[in-house]
């Protein structure tokens, strides 16, 4: 929260300096200055209670326009500076208040068009934007609002509509894209392949390897996920780094023969696959109290605790439904179904 603050205000100090705000708050000061010490200078004459700081009360008052009407010229020269002081207050007034809300508005504007740079870390970025992004975007919200994530995309206007999204314009081949989208400390990379080249598998493909090389070569521990649209350019995305490669027609023909097969699988999928309704699949790291217990205490205690149930173990590899009397270690991470995350 402080780090995002403190990006805040250096943004506006940076705006402020191009907008020549600070020359004009300057000016105003010197002005207030001047203008309270003559008023110090003829009144104090006519008013001999009056101090400097009074008359420095007065020039504060008087520039923003509330007017106490505790102390007010009464001689023509404090007059004449107190008219002098209400107008360069209003002008220098009016020109802040615009100058300042029409740097919020280009900023907001920017974020529109994607050419914020981001500067926090741990985030998630998802590159490629269509219809399938949309609802990865919409689950990934569902699952955490506070969950930071940014959409890298060529699209020229993107408005996200929920809260801790963000946008960046760009070309995700190009290094100077994946800068401003701090992919160096991100968390998750998630790459979706291009819809404009969906009419040719091996160019959408080939598209989607050199986003993944060049993410790889900001961060070679990230977590990076990619959709593959040919299974022939698998390897071609191992040697890119990725962790976890999607062939989403593979996917998609196979849930489709098991709900044919077995007809309540479809269901069953739709609804561990989507943080919309009913449970879901989560995973998690072992606790230290379930170190050492067998499987099946541990899915027994799981259940009984917390209503839920477990599925698998993953520990370099995923193993489904173990042998029963597998001992629970402590670098292994549970995958389980419940109605919430534990």
């Amino acid at each position: 929260m402080i780090s995002v603050l403190i990006n805040a205000i250096k943004v506006l100090h940076i705006s402020m300096e191009k907008s020549k705000i600070y020359k004009l708050i300057g000016i105003f000061l010197v002005a207030l200055f001047v203008c309270s010490t003559a008023f110090y200078v003829f009144e104090s004459k006519a008013n001999a209670d009056l101090s400097y700081g009074d008359s420095l009360w007065w020039g504060f008052v008087t520039t923003t326009t509330v007017g106490y009407g505790d102390y007010f010229p009464i001689t023509v020269p404090g007059r004449i500076f107190g008219i002098a002081l209400m107008l360069i207050g209003i002008s220098t007034f009016g020109f802040l208040t615009a100058a300042i809300a029409s740097i919020f508005i280009d900023n907001k504007m920017k974020e529109g068009m994607g050419l914020m740079d981001i500067k926090f870390e741990n985030h998630i970025v998802l590159i490629g934007w269509n219809k399938k992004s949309e609802t990865m975007l919409k689950e990934l919200v569902e699952d955490s609002e506070e969950r930071k994530i940014v959409i890298v995309s060529d699209v020229e206007r993107l408005n996200l509509p929920y809260k801790n999204t963000y946008f960046v314009h760009g070309d995700p081949t190009i290094d100077e894209t994946l800068i401003r989208a701090n992919i160096a400390y991100a968390d998750i990379v998630m790459v979706v392949a291009d819809e404009n080249l969906m009419n040719n598998d091996g160019m959408a493909d080939a598209k989607s390897v050199l986003v993944c090389l060049a993410v790889d070569k900001f961060n070679t521990d990230i977590h990076l996920i990619a959709e593959v649209l040919n299974e022939e350019n698998i390897p071609h995305f191992e040697r890119a780094n990725v962790n976890d490669i999607i062939v989403s027609n593979q996917m998609s023909s196979r849930v489709m023969v098991r709900s044919a097969v077995y007809k309540n699988v479809s269901s069953v999928l739709k609804e561990l696959l989507t943080n919309s309704y009913g449970n879901e699949l989560y995973e998690c790291k072992v606790k230290e109290d379930d170190i050492g217990i067998s499987f099946k205490e541990l899915s027994m205690k799981y259940i009984n605790d917390y209503n839920t149930i477990v599925v698998g173990i993953a520990n370099e590899k995923v193993y489904l439904n173990p042998d029963k009397d597998r001992k629970i270690q402590k670098d292994d991470a549970i995958i389980y179904i419940a109605n919430e995350k534990l």
